[in-house]
């Protein structure tokens, strides 16, 4: 898609996922999509301007309260609720309409809504760290933990070139050692340990501790998590009332998504062929295990879905002409 036709695209607001639009030019950079959130350093976002490698298109609409489910945004694929809170950063990516989306991740925020929608999603606690060592939250369900800024890309080469531009990575992995569920029947195309994960979708807290004891002893963890809010209302607000609830905020399928942040970890999440499945590595925050991960994750990279470029990324889509008008 063109520069203007990705303009246009944001002028037309299909999804009404653009809170407002900034006019964007021909070979001036990649197109920015920022959620519209305070935790977002606009010194950060200038610095990327400054660059001259992006441009700033969107401010992008975010699910209200920071919810993990926004009920006023539909999951342009499955027509349920958008995944939150970084809801139209994700959307606007998906559609093509920017090149990257800029998020901020608690419990997910960033990950969950880039894997419902086959993306590539990236967290880090070191991206702007000074910045966002100033703000601190609380989840619903009592986890005080400060957030991060993360990534949305439906190019994995883009990914890692913003990636590269904001982090401090390096060589030199000490440890060599990947580790995957038991349960994850996958075929890996290098070397990885089975050991024994918690219930990956229940007790955030236990999911904490796993984290927390295991990141240190390893380079980086893969969870195959989802298929996210395909089949359940992956929410805790709604999920805290009773059993019949929770068990449908399990069936949507997000797993340590929820808690990568909440330990201060690295995270990448490389979709797979199904929907809203993806692979999700986690690393500690050190510069070398975060290099060593993106390298070996790069290996599970597979081609774009052509139906989803073919319909949601051309224009005519969105831009057809109606009865009466000229072709």
């Amino acid at each position: 898609m063109k520069v203007e036709e990705m303009e246009r695209l944001a002028n037309l607001n299909p999804f009404t996922s653009v809170v407002h639009s900034f006019p964007v030019y021909e070979g001036d950079g990649l197109l920015l999509g920022v959620k519209n959130d305070f935790h977002i350093h606009s010194s950060f976002i200038q610095s990327l301007v400054d660059s001259r490698n992006y441009q700033l298109h969107t401010i992008d609409v975010m699910a209200k309260g920071g919810r993990a489910i926004d009920l006023q945004l539909m999951n342009p694929i499955t027509g349920n609720y958008m995944s939150g809170s970084s809801s139209g950063t994700a959307i606007n990516v998906f559609l093509g309409m920017n090149d990257i989306g800029i998020g901020s991740d608690g419990g997910g925020s960033v990950l969950a809504p880039a894997m419902s929608l086959n993306l590539f999603g990236f967290i880090s606690y070191l991206i702007d760290k000074e910045n966002m060592n100033l703000s601190s939250k609380v989840s619903t369900d009592l986890i005080r933990f400060r957030p991060s800024l993360g990534y949305i890309a439906k190019d994995f080469n883009v990914l890692k070139d913003i990636i590269k531009v904001t982090l401090p990575l390096e060589e030199g992995s000490s440890v060599h050692k990947i580790v995957i569920s038991s349960t994850d029947t996958s075929i890996y195309p290098f070397e990885v340990e089975r050991i024994k994960f918690p219930d990956i979708y229940g007790d955030r807290k236990e999911n904490i501790h796993f984290l927390e004891q295991v990141l240190p002893t390893i380079d980086f963890l893969i969870s195959k998590e989802g298929p996210v809010d395909v089949a359940g209302f992956g929410d805790s607000v709604f999920g805290h009332f009773d059993a019949r609830t929770k068990q449908i905020q399990r069936k949507a399928q997000k797993g340590l998504l929820r808690v990568a942040n909440m330990v201060g970890a690295t995270a990448i999440s490389i979709p797979t062929n199904e929907l809203g499945v993806s692979y999700l590595g986690i690393c500690e925050s050190v510069p070398s295990k975060i290099q060593f991960m993106i390298g070996k994750m790069e290996q599970l990279v597979i081609p774009q879905d052509e139906l989803i470029e073919r319909y949601f990324r051309d224009p005519a889509t969105w831009f057809r002409k109606g009865y009466g008008e000229e072709i």
